[in-house]
């Protein structure tokens, strides 16, 4: 039988990797400025218009620095609180914190194991988070914490596709050891909580964006092959029975 980890081992794992920047991506950050080129649009497209509900709330980040591009020149919240596990990485978020209109609390913190009171946010936002994360305990202390008819907004990956789940193994000095992209059984945990819509990014701009790579070479990212994979993207995002098929997701979701 499997020795399953702790989720105190599992911590103490993450915050290692994060502190000391273990992890080696220079390879898929190529594909990705392919693959993602227009989807990245997209995905910004979609979370400007969830953020506008962001004003004058107030706000947990399971995070510390995702803040500064999704919310920083887009509206005001009441208060801002960003949690991490790192403090290298809350460190990050701290630095970008000069100047800004609104109040932002940082504190270390496990999101497995929150400790603020109940009801004590309107929304709890965070970007790739949730993947790191013991989904049923951090689910069931993100319910909590918010108050009634309270919003999720995450951006996570996935990893339902078969391809993808090969990928992964052949490559996994690109994510820390212990991390698992969502599966339908997340979801299901999710559901438990919180009613949401959803909306999947990135299976045929990863195929045609691995042939631009190699056509293109890390430049011209604006073209035919990507543009197309990206169109094909959304044409099927739109049939539920292959959302399987994709990269990734963005969660909208209301507390039940």
């Amino acid at each position: 039988m499997k020795n399953l980890k702790s989720v105190e081992e599992i911590n103490k794992t993450e915050q290692e990797y994060w502190d000391e920047n273990k992890l080696e991506r220079t390879k898929i950050k190529k594909i990705r400025r392919h693959a993602f080129f227009y989807s990245y649009k997209r995905e910004n497209r979609i979370l400007n218009d969830i953020i506008k509900t962001f004003h004058n709330k107030e706000i947990l980040e399971i995070g510390s620095y995702t803040w500064a591009s999704w919310i920083k020149n887009g509206v005001i919240p009441k208060k801002l609180s960003c949690i991490n596990i790192s403090e290298v990485e809350l460190n990050k978020g701290i630095s970008q914190a000069k100047n800004v209109l609104f109040d932002i609390n940082f504190q270390l913190m496990d999101a497995n194991n929150l400790t603020f009171p109940d009801e004590s946010f309107d929304i709890v936002f965070g970007g790739a988070i949730l993947h790191h994360l013991n989904i049923d305990k951090s689910i069931k202390h993100i319910h909590r914490v918010l108050k009634p008819n309270g919003y999720i907004l995450f951006l996570e990956p996935l990893n339902i596709n078969p391809i993808y789940k090969i990928y992964r193994k052949l490559n996994p000095k690109e994510r820390t050891p212990d991390e698992h992209a969502l599966v339908s059984k997340d979801f299901k945990l999710i559901k438990n909580k919180f009613t949401f819509n959803h909306h999947f990014f990135d299976f045929f701009s990863v195929v045609f964006g691995y042939l631009s790579l190699q056509i293109f070479g890390d430049k011209k990212y604006d073209n035919w092959l990507n543009k197309t994979g990206y169109n094909l993207d959304v044409l099927i995002s739109k049939i539920p029975m292959l959302y399987f098929l994709f990269a990734r997701v963005i969660i909208y979701g209301k507390k039940k």
